[in-house]
Order: structure tokens, then C-alpha cells, then sequence
């Protein structure tokens, strides 16, 4: 019978649950470890006199134990406590965790087949201790119970359990866990859900210090769920496909859903036919496990058909392969420690043939799973000391333990990348890894109560933690030292400007064609770790930009001339059904370890079209199946690895070059948009960026603070690359003062006309060798086509130089040009406010109503100002039309909405500028149904005008000008209150004064006789004035928080009192305003500013480097006396 013994995957929404959480309950179980650690006074220099001998002697084990994971122990006798403190947090949440997972499925047993509950736990330790077995609390007997079954994870002596939280944090984690529904438990991939979620905050945070990854920082950057669909894939199309071939008249006993096969019926992915006929000798790893979900997939599998084949009941089948076929390792000891309970709760649940769960039992082979990243923190010595004198052979099993230790000193960076064969010389295949073994097992199991430790110190204690790393490790070199017939994992992602100089250098040293990513490196890895030959297959889940990246040229010429490539699954960007994936573009590859010949056929199916997992699934289970000649690969251009056939048509690249464009390294500090700026000042030049959309002229919002190329940026580039490096920031030069194509090297690359002057890193601008063939390549890269011959060459987020290796025809382009344009390439022109080419007209604009007020709080557009820049006709002449507007600019940039100092409202003074916008034109063209259309543009739909300006405007100016806002609306949170739009850029500190003083003292002043004449809603109107007005008064002051921080600026330099310096932006300048809440919107998401640590690391001469260790730090306050001292 065909069965499918996988449970079904966890919802979504029960995801969603089970990640909040794992989440909260890290905090709260560091939270608990970090204070009792530091009652006991851990890290402490001195032992405290209260504490009693027990506590001394378990003080002394967390300390040893700590030292073993890492935390440095200080020449003054301090020890840190970071590692401790995690591990502490992980071990108890976790075994509350897992004894819930044993208890809801009926596994957690107080003898052979007797099941407890947790209630039933709690009982016995709060009315029956004589049956708790010693146990404080349902958890540790839980635990305690569990540990009989699975002491790789249970840890019956470790330390880190001898702790007990506070009682409050502990019914914290209990209430936590007692939410989570039992669904969750039972579900196939809960457990591999759980490690990802507990290690998410620990990964923004590494990924937001920027750090170089390395041994500290890998476990939490690397560790990525495999979505279940991707794990069947792979799966069915090789065990699966071994079925097939092998027992071609008998249905297989496992549902294979993705198994893809030919039109004649033979497997997509091959025969396999280096494979025996059985399953008996059959070896698989995963070297990368993570939570275990390929070995657990691949057990309920494996178990099914061993069954059917072999004829073997359950039991049997469940222990043939546990003890034959599976094998894993992992980097990370907790993912471990949830790979083995997965894999044995796997074991556990599987039905015998009654239909009933196997259960536990005790003569149930061990999962084969090892940790190959356990930290060495002793010497070889203190590892030496463990062998007995009286052993036999004692110096060649010290020898032993010392080549062990050799191999092993860059475990925890390095994994299962580390090759012991190298130094141990294949001696793990004597008789000495079993000696080894005992005797680590006889050390580990030495039970002496803490009571007996009091006497001793914390070089004795160290010696168990020695023992258990040792014998951890002994177990990987075995396993690192076999080979195996199918290697399948996901692998780590981390590209090499990411990784540390130690990571880097091995990877250079010993994989220098895959370096560039750990990804690449690991598939060479995974490919070592298989049989040689036929026999041996390699399955990956990988980034996909290698298959087409110039840099990856040399590893994927050579990995099709050395290996086959039976099956690539392209899905592209979405794969993940996870926020932790966000872009990440994968492909999952099947290779057999033997060379192709020259009819070998690559086939692949393209998933990548779909922008959810859900959809790529589908396609991967029936999609097209293509086949291309493996061989022919080689022929592409850089030998890139396409399912199409390689094209001998002209290519792009002979007719235009690309120009990558200017990166700063502090995009915050160097880049504003024009609009942050009355007029665009010295130093600052124009720059074009990315597009939304295909336009003809777009991408002209942003200046950068150039100064000719040889001011600040120059100089901070100097400092943080080396004088000989600044060209690779620096860049465009090439480009720049010709015409071209502007492409936004991402997703759909789309383009625009290029202007010829500086553009951003996000662009690549196209250059045509010959000027004439300029309105042929812009036909062509604005046409669809383009985007998708880009594609099928190069998937990547980001596309460079293959945007020019594309196939061109320029005879056919140039037809099109000459139909599109009989009179040339058009001048530039934009409706668009949001672009210094914009004229300034309200009538033709994209956005009239913005432009109104802009234009009424006296902005004017950069092209009305320069006379010089190149535009096109309409636009100058629209420019001249906006000259009649002037009459109607307000003279000092305040304009109220209501009526004050003898001025109209706002709303009266906006419709009067709107009146003239249309009739100024041509007359009579201003109707009553052009302001009902304007406003129901600007979602005011049967509403006024001062409506639109008090509940609409600011919050769509912000999103308009991405949330630069120039023009502010001054608010004191009354619907019929005071309030006021004021133009940034002319708000100095005399014009906030004539605001505070003028302005709403007058509408004060109004107030005040509302009031004494007892007119409604004057007494609420008067206080929330004079409440703005203090708020206002603060931020004249300056007095932190009503302060501006300029993370860039010295001391001395830092504003005080209200006194912006344009140049260092809105986002900054408009800090003391959101902080005292006098905005109309002062929070996300209406008003998305906020002062986050900005990306990356300044330089050493940056003013703040020594205070903020580097960080770009731009949450901070400073007073005015602070400021004020700096200056004297």
C-alpha cells in the first residue's frame, strides 16, 4: 500500500504563534540564567561567603563549563558570562519544550509503556517526592524521565540544570508554553521551526552590527529552516528515482509528489545506477543538518521502503536505518540536540503494523548525528590526561587524542568543511576509536554528587566538559572520515565579503575557485564527502547567482567537465516562506561525483517565475522538464549554466560598455534629495538613481555632496579604502557627459534615459560606443524583452556587466528608433514634482495639489532656477507659466490654516493659487469639477479643500517626497485648532519665533477673548495653544530631547538651539518637532523618520568613533551646556 507518513506541516498561523513565543520566551529564559548566574556569583572575581559548599562546587562547574564554551576568564579572576547565559537560556526553555513535544505525543514514559503527563510530573513532585526521583519541579523530572531515553539531549549531569530560574521567570516560561495549542507538537515541522525562530533576534543583531561572520556569529546568520517542498524535491528524485529503477512493477510505499520522470517513464534525475539494488549498505549525510528535517524526511522514506524491499517489520526496518543508512553533523551543538530528538521522536511515532506507534525503546539504535563545531577551549594536554595510566596502550590513545585535538582547533568556524583524515592519517578506522569511545563514556559517567566537590577546584571540573567535547568530536571525525552515497543538505549562505579573515583564508587556500561564497565552498565539500564515481550524489539547496556571475567562472567550468549534473530546480527569489530568507534567490542541484559524457543531458525545471513558495512548489511538481547537453554549457559566454541553448547572434557588449556608478559608503551623511534644499547650495551635485518603472526620464531625485570630487566624500573614502582604491567607489567617470541608458540592475530592470552625470551604485548606465546607435539601445533596454534576455542569463538580485551580454540586433532596433523618433532622442521633460526636472507648473503635475502648496509656501523646482539645464521645449515653457504664480508665494514661508494676522486660511489662499493655475492658461478653464477631481485624486472624495489641507496633506506630502517632508503642518492636535504649514528651508530660528510669537500668539490672543466672552470651545482651543506654544518654545531652546544630533559633526559643531544646518537633512533636522509631537503625524508609519543606528562602520576620524566604538549612532542627546563648553 502507498502511504504518506508525514504529518501534516504547521500552519500558518500556528507558525506565526510558535515564533512569538520561542522569541519571548529567549528573553525571559536569558533574563532568568543572567540572574541566577549572578546570584551565584559566576562571574565574580571572589566566591561569596553565603554560599553554601554545594553551591560553591556548582559555581566552580558553570565556571569550567563556561570556559568550554568560549567565555574568557580575565587575569583579575572575572569570567564573561555571554555564552553561559545563552546556553543556560537554551537547555532549560528547550527541555520544557521537548518534554512537552514526548508528553502530547504519548512518549514521555515513567517505565515501557507507561506514559506520564506533565500534570501527571507536577503531581508526583508536589504530593509523591519519594516517586520525583529528586526532582524540584515537573520540568527537571520531566527531563529526568526523558534523559533515560535520550541523554544526548537530557543531559542528566549537566550542570546548567542544577540552576533554578526565579520563580517568576519560571510561570513566565510555563505560561508561554502552556498557550502554544497542542497542533503545534504534533505537526511534522514544528521542531525544525523552533531553532530558527530562537536564534532570529541573535541573527538582526549580528547582521546590524556588521560584523565579519565568524565562529561566534555563524550558527545564528546561517541557520535557515528548509522549506518542506524543497526537502521532497530532493528527496523523491533520488531515493524516490531509485525506486523506480529498481522496483519499476512495484509502487513505491511512500507518496512521491515531486518525483519528475521523461516521456518514457525514466526518472528526470537519472537511475542512479552507482547505487546497489539494496538499501542495506546504503549511506546518507547531511553535513549541514541543522534541526534534522532532510534526516527525518529521509527516515520516513528510508524506513517504508526498507520494509517492502527487505521484508523487514518496523522495527527492524525503523533500526537498519537509524544504525546503516542515516548520518548527519551539524556546527551548532543545540541544533544538535533538536536534530537527534527529531530524529528519535521520528523513530518513536513510526506505526508498527498494527498501526501503532513503536514507542520508545531502550535497545533503539542512537541517532548517528555528531556536532562538528563543539569548541577545543583546553590544551592538548588537559585532553592527553584523560587516558588512565593503567590503560592499555595509554600513549598511542593520548597520541590519539592529541591528533584529535590538532584537527580540531577550528571547529566551531569551520564544521564540517574540517578534514581530520588530513592529520589522523585514517587511524579512526582501528580499533582505537572504540577504545577512545569507552574510556570517554567511562569519564562522563563518573557521578559524584556536588556536596563531594566542595574540596576540589576548577581545573578538576573542567575535566568532564574535556571528556564530552572530546567524545563529541571523536564521533565526527568518524563520520567526517566516511563516504557516503548521497550527501543532500542546505547548504550556509554567506558571500565573502561577509566573512571573517580566518573563514576567508581557508577557503582561498583549500576551495580558491568556490571562495567567493561558503555556499560554493560547501558544495565542493559535499561533493568530497560523497563516494567517487557513480555511487556518489550530492543534493544542495544553494544561492543560484553563481550559475551566471563572472566570478564563479572558473568553479563552474570545471564542475561540468568533473561532474554530471542531473537535476537543477531553479526558484529564484520568494523560495522561503520566511522573512529570514528575504533575497534570497535558490536553486536545488543534483550532481553525481563522475565525469559526463558528451550526450549527457542536464535537465531543470524553472520555478522562479511565481513570487511564492506555494506556487514554485507546484511548478516543481509540474512544470515543464528541459534538457540541455551538459557539455554545451561550456560554450555559453563564461561558461554560465542556462536552460536555453547559447545564442550565436551579435551580443550587446559590441556595441555599448557599462559604467557601474558612485558608492559612498555613508549614503546617510552624502545623499539627499534635491527637495531638502530651497536651492541646490555649493558642494552639492546632482546624482541619478534607481526607477520604479521604465520612464523616459526618471531617476532625479538625489544630490551627493561631491565638491568636485575632492572634498569630505573623497576624503572618507581615502581613510576607509587606501588612496590606491578610490576608483572602486568613485566610480562612472566614463559615463559621465554622454548620452546613455540608465538601468535599475534589479528585478525587472527598468530603465531610463541617462542625463550624463553622476548616478548611484543602484544604477548601471549603458554607454553607446558610437552616438548613433544611442536611440537603438534605448528602444531596445526600454523594450520588455530586454529585462527577460537579461534573465535568462543571470537571475541574481543585482545584475552588472551581464546587462551588455545579451544578444542585440541592431539593424532591427534601429528601424524601431527611426519609426518611434523620425526627430531624435526627445529633450528631457517631467510631470513628476518628486524630480528636478519637473517645471513647476501645478496644472500638468502628477501630484497638482502638492505642487500648490509647494509653490504657495514660496518652493521652486531646480529647472526654474537653472537656465542651463538641458530641457525640453514644453517644459520651458511651462516654466514661464509658473512666473504668473508668483504674486501668490507667501513672503516669509508661514501660511496658517486658519485665519490670523489679518491673512486669509490657508484653503482660501490654495484655491486662490489654483484659480490662477488653470486660468492664467487659458482662460475660462477652471471649473467647479476641477477642484472635485483634485480632490478625489487626493482621496478627499465629496470633501473641502480644508478638509483635504488639515486631514490629508501632510501625511501624503510625506509619502510623496519619501519621507523628506519640506513643507511641515504645525499642529496642536485640535480639529479646530491652530494650525500652520511651514516651509522648512526658510524655518530658522527668527522665522520659528515670528511662528511662536506672531502667528499663533495671535491665535491666542483670539483665544483669550473667546474665552471671555465665553464663546464655545475657547478654553480647550486656549490651552492647546499654549501648550504648543511651550512645546514650540523647547524646541527654540534646544535642550535635549529637543536637540539635533549630527553623528558627523565634532561637539563644537553641533547645533544649539534651534539652528538646522540644511546640509545635514530632514531626517535629522526634523528630530526636536516629532520628539515634542507638534507635527500633524509624528510616528511611523505616516511619517516614516526615525533614528536608527545607520549601516556600516565609520571611519577612525570620525568625530564620535571613540564614543560609539564605530557605530553610526544617531539616537543620542547631548545638552546644551555640553555644547556650549565645546565652544569656549
Amino acid at each position: 500500500m502507498n502511504t504518506n507518513l508525514n504529518s501534516l506541516p504547521l500552519a500558518k498561523l500556528l507558525r506565526t504563534q510558535l515564533e512569538n513565543t520561542v522569541k519571548t520566551a529567549r528573553d525571559i529564559a536569558e533574563l532568568a540564567a543572567r540572574a541566577a548566574l549572578t546570584q551565584l556569583a559566576v562571574g565574580e572575581a571572589k566566591v561569596p561567603d553565603y554560599l553554601a559548599e554545594a553551591q560553591r562546587a556548582l559555581r566552580r562547574r558553570l565556571r569550567a563549563h563556561g570556559r568550554s564554551l568560549g567565555d574568557a576568564k580575565h587575569g583579575d579572576d572575572t569570567q564573561e558570562l555571554r555564552r553561559l547565559v545563552w546556553e543556560v537560556a537554551y537547555e532549560h526553555w528547550h527541555r520544557m519544550l521537548f518534554a512537552r513535544f514526548l508528553a502530547e505525543n504519548g512518549l514521555l514514559l515513567w517505565e515501557p509503556g507507561a506514559a506520564v503527563s506533565l500534570d501527571d510530573c507536577r503531581e508526583m513532585v508536589d504530593s509523591h517526592p519519594e516517586m520525583a526521583m529528586g526532582a524540584r519541579s515537573q520540568w527537571e523530572l520531566a527531563g529526568k524521565l526523558a534523559a533515560r531515553m535520550l541523554p544526548q539531549v537530557f543531559k542528566p549531569n549537566h550542570p546548567v540544570f542544577e540552576l533554578v530560574f526565579a520563580p517568576e521567570h519560571q510561570r513566565e516560561l510555563e505560561r508561554l508554553l502552556a498557550a502554544l495549542p497542542r497542533e503545534v507538537f504534533q505537526a511534522s515541522d514544528s521542531l525544525g521551526w523552533v531553532y530558527q525562530f530562537w536564534q532570529a533576534r541573535r541573527k538582526d543583531e549580528v547582521n546590524a552590527s556588521e560584523v565579519k561572520i565568524g565562529a561566534d556569529e555563524l550558527p545564528a546568520v546561517t541557520q535557515l529552516f528548509t522549506e518542506p517542498y524543497m526537502v521532497d524535491f530532493l528527496l523523491h528524485n533520488s531515493l524516490g528515482a531509485w525506486w523506480l529503477t529498481r522496483h519499476p512493477d512495484t509502487p513505491c510505499p511512500v507518496s512521491l509528489t515531486y518525483l519528475r520522470t521523461l516521456d518514457d517513464g525514466t526518472p528526470a534525475a537519472g537511475k542512479f545506477e552507482g547505487w546497489s539494488d539494496t538499501l542495506a549498505d546504503f549511506k546518507l549525510l547531511d553535513p549541514c543538518c541543522g534541526s534534522g528535517h532532510f534526516l527525518v524526511a529521509a527516515f520516513l522514506i528510508l524506513v517504508p521502503m526498507r520494509m517492502a524491499a527487505e521484508r523487514l517489520s518496523a522495527r527492524e526496518a525503523v533500526d537498519a536505518v537509524l544504525r546503516d543508512n542515516l548520518h548527519g553533523l551539524e556546527l551548532d551543538p543545540r541544533c544538535v540536540e533538536i536534530a537527534v530528538f527529531a530524529l528519535a521522536l521520528a523513530a518513536w511515532r513510526f506505526p508498527d503494523e498494527a498501526g501503532q506507534p513503536l514507542g520508545v525503546r531502550a535497545d533503539m539504535p542512537a541517532p548517528n548525528i555528531a556536532c562538528c563545531g563543539l569548541k577545543v577551549a583546553a590544551r592538548a594536554a588537559d585532553w592527553m590526561a584523560l587516558v588512565p595510566d593503567e590503560v592499555p596502550n595509554a600513549a598511542y590513545l593520548r597520541q590519539e587524542l592529541r591528533l584529535l585535538h590538532d584537527s580540531f582547533s577550528q571547529a566551531p568556524l569551520l564544521g564540517s568543511l574540517l578534514d581530520p583524515a588530513r592529520n589522523l592519517k585514517n587511524d579512526l578506522a582501528t580499533p582505537s576509536f572504540d577504545t577512545l569511545r569507552t574510556l570517554l563514556e567511562r569519564a562522563l559517567s563518573t557521578e559524584r554528587p556536588a556536596t563531594l566537590w566542595g574540596e576540589g577546584n576548577e581545573v578538576q571540573e573542567e575535566a568532564w566538559d574535556h571528556a564530552l567535547t572530546a567524545r563529541g568530536l571523536l564521533d565526527a571525525a568518524r563520520l567526517l572520515d566516511a563516504r557516503y552515497h548521497l550527501v543532500v543538505t542546505n547548504v550556509p549562505y554567506l558571500a565573502r565579503g561577509k566573512q571573517s579573515d580566518a573563514l576567508k583564508t581557508f577557503c582561498e587556500s583549500h576551495y580558491p575557485d568556490a571562495k567567493n561564497d561558503l555556499a560554493n565552498v560547501f558544495l565542493e565539500r559535499c561533493l568530497e564527502l560523497s563516494q567517487r564515481g557513480a555511487a556518489g550524489v550530492v543534493q544542495i539547496v544553494m544561492p543560484q547567482n553563481w550559475l551566471f556571475l563572472t566570478s564563479y567562472r572558473k568553479q563552474r567550468e570545471s564542475l561540468l567537465k568533473r561532474v554530471q549534473w542531473n537535476l537543477l530546480a531553479r526558484l529564484g527569489e520568494g523560495g522561503f516562506d520566511s522573512p529570514q530568507a528575504a533575497g534570497a534567490f535558490i536553486i536545488l542541484l543534483t550532481q553525481t561525483h563522475a565525469p559526463a559524457d558528451e550526450a549527457f543531458a542536464l535537465r531543470g525545471v524553472d520555478a522562479s517565475g511565481p513570487k511564492g513558495a506555494a506556487e514554485k512548489a507546484a511548478l516543481l511538481r509540474e512544470g515543464e522538464v528541459v534538457s540541455v547537453g551538459q557539455k554545451g554549457q561550456l560554450g555559453n559566454p563564461d561558461a554560465r549554466v542556462m536552460f536555453g541553448e547559447s545564442s550565436s547572434v551579435t551580443v550587446l557588449n559590441k556595441f555599448a560598455y557599462h559604467n557601474l556608478g558612485i558608492c559612498t559608503g555613508d549614503s546617510i551623511r552624502f545623499y539627499r534629495k534635491h527637495w531638502e534644499f530651497g536651492e541646490i547650495p555649493s558642494g552639492w551635485a546632482k546624482m541619478q538613481s534607481t526607477v520604479d518603472a521604465r520612464a523616459d526620464f526618471s531617476g532625479c531625485e538625489s544630490l551627493v555632496f561631491w565638491e568636485d570630487g575632492n572634498g569630505a566624500l573623497y576624503d572618507f573614502v581615502v581613510e576607509k579604502l587606501g588612496e590606491d582604491q578610490v576608483g572602486s567607489w568613485l566610480r562612472g567617470k566614463n559615463a559621465w557627459g554622454r548620452q546613455g541608458v540608465l538601468i535599475s540592475a534589479m528585478r525587472d530592470l527598468p530603465a531610463t534615459s541617462y542625463l550624463g552625470g553622476l548616478f548611484d551604485e543602484n544604477a548601471v548606465v549603458l554607454i553607446a560606443e558610437d552616438e548613433a546607435v544611442v536611440p537603438a539601445l534605448w528602444c531596445y533596454c526600454a523594450d520588455p524583452s530586454y529585462a527577460v534576455e537579461v534573465r535568462k542569463a543571470n537571475q541574481t538580485l543585482k545584475v552588472r556587466g551581464d546587462l551588455v551580454k545579451v544578444p542585440f540586433d541592431l539593424a532591427h532596433w534601429q528601424q524601431v528608433a527611426a519609426e518611434r523618433y523620425p526627430n531624435g532622442l526627445p529633450k528631457p521633460y517631467s510631470d513628476d514634482p518628486t524630480q528636478w526636472l519637473f517645471h513647476g507648473h501645478p496644472q500638468p503635475a502628477t501630484d497638482p495639489l502638492q505642487v500648490a502648496i509647494a509653490r504657495l509656501l514660496g518652493y521652486r523646482w531646480p529647472a526654474e532656477t537653472d537656465a542651463d539645464m538641458e530641457l525640453a521645449d514644453e517644459a520651458r515653457q511651462w516654466i514661464a507659466q509658473t512666473g504668473k504664480l508668483a504674486a501668490h508665494a507667501d513672503d516669509d514661508g508661514i501660511v496658517c490654516l486658519p485665519a490670523v494676522r489679518g491673512e486669509k486660511p490657508a484653503h482660501e489662499r490654495l484655491l486662490a493659487l489654483l484659480i490662477d493655475a488653470w486660468e492664467t492658461v487659458t482662460l475660462g478653464s477652471w471649473k467647479a469639477s476641477t477642484l472635485d477631481r483634485l480632490l478625489a485624486e487626493a482621496d478627499c472624495v465629496g470633501k473641502s479643500l480644508e478638509v483635504w489641507l488639515r486631514e490629508k496633506f501632510f501625511e501624503q506630502h510625506a509619502k510623496r517626497f519619501h519621507h523628506r517632508p519640506f513643507i511641515w503642518h504645525v499642529w496642536d492636535g485640535l480639529k479646530d485648532g491652530f494650525g500652520a504649514l511651514v516651509n522648512y528651508h526658510t524655518l530658522d530660528a527668527r522665522n520659528l519665533e515670528r511662528l511662536i510669537h506672531t502667528y499663533l500668539g495671535d491665535w491666542i490672543r483670539i483665544q483669550e477673548t473667546g474665552v471671555a466672552s465665553s464663546l464655545d470651545g475657547a478654553p480647550q482651543r486656549l490651552a492647546a495653544a499654549q501648550a504648543l506654544k511651550k512645546k514650540l518654545e523647547a524646541i527654540l531652546e534646544g535642550e535635549k530631547p529637543y536637540d539635533i544630533f549630527v553623528r558627523w559633526k565634532p561637539l563644537a559643531e553641533q547645533p544649539i538651539g534651534w539652528n538646522p544646518d540644511l546640509n545635514d537633512g530632514v531626517r535629522l533636522n526634523i528630530r526636536p518637532f516629532m520628539t515634542a509631537e507638534v507635527l500633524r503625524h509624528n510616528k511611523k508609519p505616516k511619517l516614516n523618520v526615525t533614528w536608527d543606528k545607520d549601516r556600516g562602520k565609520d571611519v577612525e576620524s570620525a568625530p564620535w568613533f571613540p564614543v560609539f566604538n564605530g557605530d553610526r549612532i544617531n539616537d543620542h542627546h547631548l545638552t546644551l551646556a555640553e555644547k556650549q563648553a565645546a565652544r569656549a
